[in-house]
C-alpha cells in the first residue's frame, strides 16, 4: 500500500516513527522491540536516517527487515543532505528492490556547526525538488513534512506554507506534521492549509515526553513550544522520572483524543524506539491493533 491508500481507508490511520541506533547495543534493543511495537498494529511505520546519511544503511536494513522478517508496511525516509541526484538515483533502486513502496522526503537539516543549508554539487537545494524526482522515477507514496509553528529557517508563516503548498504540487501525497504540544498550533495549520488550496490527508505528528532535558532540546531545534501549564507541571515533577513520563503520557492521550474526535487523517507517533509508553497511550485511546501487515495490505 502507498501513503494515499492508508488515508482513504474509513479510520484514521496510525503509523509510527523509528530511528536507527548508532550503536550495536541499541540495535539488538530495538531488534527486541519491534514485535512488541508491532503487536499494536500500527498501519506502516517509517525510518529515519542520520545527518548526512550517516545511519542510511541501518535505515534500510530496519525498512527491509519490517518487511521481509516481520511482513510489515514501511516507508524509508530520504533526505537532499549530502547526496547528488546519481546517489538519490542508487537510493531509490535499493528501496524498490526492498520492496518498500513509501518515501518521507525531506530537505534534511544542515550539518552540526552549519548555519545554512547547502545542497552538494549536483544535489537538490529544497524538498520540493527531491519530491519532483522521486515522483519523475516511480511509483512511491510520498510524504513531506509540515510545521504547525512555522519552519524555523522560515521568515514567515506565509512563506512557509508557499513553500509546503509546492511541495505538495510536486507530488507529495501527505503532509506528516512536526511535533507540537497544542493542538490549537495544528487547527490553525490545517485551516491556513485548506485556505491555501491543499487539499491532502494532514498528518499530526505527535512525541510523548520522556525526559524534560530531552524535550527541552528537541523543541528548541525544531521551533516547537511547549505549553506553560504543561511546562509548569513537568518542573514540578522534578527529578521524579516516572512522574515526568506519566504527565507526557497523559498530555499525549488528551491531546490524541481531541485529534481524533476533530477526524484527523491519522496520527504518527514519534515513539523514539520505546514501546512502553505508546502501549500505554494506544490502550487508553481504544486503538485496536489492524494489523497492516503487507499481506493484509495486498489482500485487497
Amino acid at each position: 500500500m502507498r501513503f494515499g491508500d492508508y488515508y482513504r481507508q474509513g479510520s484514521a490511520a496510525i503509523s509510527f516513527e523509528l530511528f536507527p541506533p548508532k550503536t550495536e547495543k541499541g540495535l539488538q534493543r530495538l531488534r527486541e522491540r519491534l514485535p512488541r511495537l508491532l503487536a499494536l498494529g500500527p498501519d506502516f511505520v517509517t525510518v529515519t536516517y542520520g545527518a548526512l546519511g550517516s545511519t542510511q544503511e541501518q535505515t534500510l536494513e530496519i525498512a527491509r527487515t519490517l518487511r521481509r522478517d516481520h511482513a510489515w508496511e514501511t516507508a524509508h525516509h530520504l533526505t537532499c543532505v549530502g547526496s547528488d541526484r546519481a546517489r538519490i538515483d542508487r537510493i531509490l533502486d535499493r528501496i524498490e528492490e526492498a520492496g518498500i513502496e513509501n518515501i518521507v522526503a525531506l530537505r534534511g537539516d544542515p550539518p552540526a556547526g552549519s548555519r545554512r543549508f547547502e545542497p552538494p554539487p549536483g544535489g537538490f537545494r529544497h524538498a520540493c525538488e527531491l519530491v519532483e524526482h522521486i515522483r519523475a522515477r516511480g511509483n512511491f507514496g510520498v510524504a513531506v513534512a509540515g510545521y504547525p509553528e512555522t519552519h524555523p529557517e522560515a521568515s514567515d508563516s506565509a512563506t512557509d506554507l508557499r513553500h509546503l503548498a509546492g511541495k505538495v504540487a510536486c507530488g507529495a501525497d501527505v503532509i506528516i506534521t512536526q511535533l507540537f504540544y497544542d493542538n490549537r498550533h495544528f487547527f490553525g495549520f490545517e485551516r491556513r492549509c485548506r485556505e491555501a488550496g491543499i487539499e491532502c490527508p494532514i498528518v499530526p505528528g505527535l512525541l510523548p515526553i520522556l525526559s524534560v532535558s530531552q524535550i527541552r532540546r528537541i523543541t528548541s531545534l525544531c521551533g516547537s513550544s511547549l505549553p506553560d501549564s504543561l511546562l509548569a507541571r513537568l518542573e514540578a515533577a522534578g527529578d521524579d522520572q516516572a512522574r515526568v513520563r506519566q504527565i507526557g503520557i497523559e498530555h499525549t492521550v488528551r491531546q490524541a483524543g481531541e485529534l481524533l474526535e476533530r477526524g484527523v487523517a491519522g496520527i504518527h507517533f514519534y515513539v523514539l524506539n520505546r514501546c512502553f509508553h505508546v502501549q500505554e497511550i494506544m490502550q487508553r485511546l481504544e486503538l485496536r491493533p489492524r494489523g497492516r501487515s503487507v499481506a493484509a495490505g495486498n489482500s485487497g
